[in-house]
């Protein structure tokens, strides 16, 4: 990929041809190894010599630094030995996948993420000066100040961020994908609009193409898509109209593995070099992604869902999400949809259907899903409302409980 991001594939020699890269990542295993409990009690179970670590021989070998692993560890254990005594800045996670994570930054790694989401908001067309309005359940008290940024929460009802939109007119708008479609649907029922953001940027969610569509006509504006997590910040950018991500940061390796029986997506694992008192060592960010052979360098053309809601099939297989979304998003007259897969395999799904759609649409549905799951799946199907939960929750369209809690 561009801008530096190394880019591995499992088998591959480690960043063989730029040998900085490589002697700092051999200073932050050997580092991590001595000083921080997590990583050395971890690597010594897999049978590494953690008192030795050598870059050529031994990243590959690292176990996944998983959700489970850092829940049954405490958050002490995550900090270098010599550190601690740094001034720590603690956030949450989503808790998307299961209960939230304590995150731990320094003032270096605020300051570095800080400067990479400016520098992805200046790439999509953002200037200095301009007014933002961002809608997050995080607040910066320093930077509104200086740069006319203005934040709402995402707690709050459609009704209240609509007003504040309407007062601010700001020239970019940012927020998770789900309270954007919530504000660009009600601004479309409007018959008369005040002037929209001259640029939205999508967060926290798939952003497919329908979803896109839905932004593009309740703003009128061009559609950017930051993927980031709490863990690391921000990992990659799509400025309006490119199909490929830009990295945020020179200082991410991304490793993609396959996924079985599921070629058109890989699970997504990063370590971050620059990290040094929490580090971030091949941490499995537990989601997909879609990469486009075709293109040079092989680049992500798609964050497309969580490893956990590959719909489970009765022999072991599994689909990703993504080949859903696009299967759905082609059935004329569908608005939205859910599909939630229960323990024993069997599918609930609900459809938001244009007026006078209905039931030639489950048909169709229907159809369209046996294609790509087979027929062995009990599906109960509904036209019904979406219900996307509490105000400020992502909305994740296709989710799947057959691997326990998702």
């Amino acid at each position: 990929m561009r801008d530096g991001l190394r880019v591995m594939n499992p088998g591959a020699s480690v960043l063989a041809s730029q040998p900085a890269a490589s002697a700092r990542l051999q200073r932050l295993i050997s580092d991590a190894g001595r000083h921080v409990p997590l990583y050395r009690r971890l690597w010594a179970a897999a049978g590494i010599d953690v008192d030795h670590l050598q870059v050529a021989g031994d990243f590959q070998r690292l176990p996944w630094l998983d959700k489970g692993a850092l829940r049954d560890s405490r958050p002490l254990d995550r900090i270098h030995g010599k550190r601690r005594d740094t001034h720590l800045a603690e956030e949450l996670s989503s808790g998307s996948s299961g209960e939230p994570l304590t995150v731990f930054k320094d003032r270096a790694v605020q300051l570095r993420r800080r400067w990479a989401f400016l520098h992805a908001l200046l790439a999509c067309g953002y200037r200095p000066g301009q007014q933002c309005l961002l809608l997050t359940s995080r607040r910066s008290a320093k930077w509104p100040t200086i740069a006319r940024w203005s934040y709402a929460s995402i707690g709050d009802d459609t009704a209240k961020l609509a007003s504040r939109l309407d007062a601010l007119q700001p020239d970019v708008l940012y927020g998770p994908l789900s309270t954007l479609e919530l504000l660009a649907a009600q601004r479309t029922q409007r018959t008369r609009r005040p002037a929209g953001p001259r640029l939205v940027i999508s967060t926290a969610e798939q952003l497919t193409r329908q979803r896109r569509a839905i932004l593009e006509r309740g703003f009128g504006a061009p559609v950017a898509d930051f993927y980031g997590l709490s863990e690391l910040g921000l990992v990659a950018y799509r400025t309006p109209g490119n199909p490929q991500f830009t990295p945020a940061r020179a200082n991410l390796i991304l490793e993609f593995f396959p996924i079985a029986d599921e070629p058109s997506v890989e699970r997504l694992v990063v370590t971050d070099l620059a990290e040094r008192t929490s580090p971030w060592i091949r941490y499995d960010t537990g989601d997909l992604v879609r990469r486009d052979p075709q293109l040079a360098g092989r680049p992500i053309v798609e964050f497309a869902g969580r490893s956990l809601d590959c719909i489970a099939l009765p022999g072991g297989g599994l689909v990703s999400p993504y080949r859903l979304d696009v299967l759905l998003e082609q059935v004329p007259g569908l608005r939205a949809f859910e599909i939630l897969q229960q323990a024993d395999l069997s599918l609930d799904v609900t459809l938001d259907m244009a007026p006078d759609i209905g039931e030639q649409a489950c048909s169709t549905v229907r159809r369209g899903l046996e294609s790509v799951l087979g027929t062995t799946l009990a599906m109960r199907m509904r036209i019904g409302t979406i219900h996307r939960g509490p105000a400020g929750t992502k909305f994740r369209p296709i989710r799947s409980f057959a691997r326990g809690p998702a």
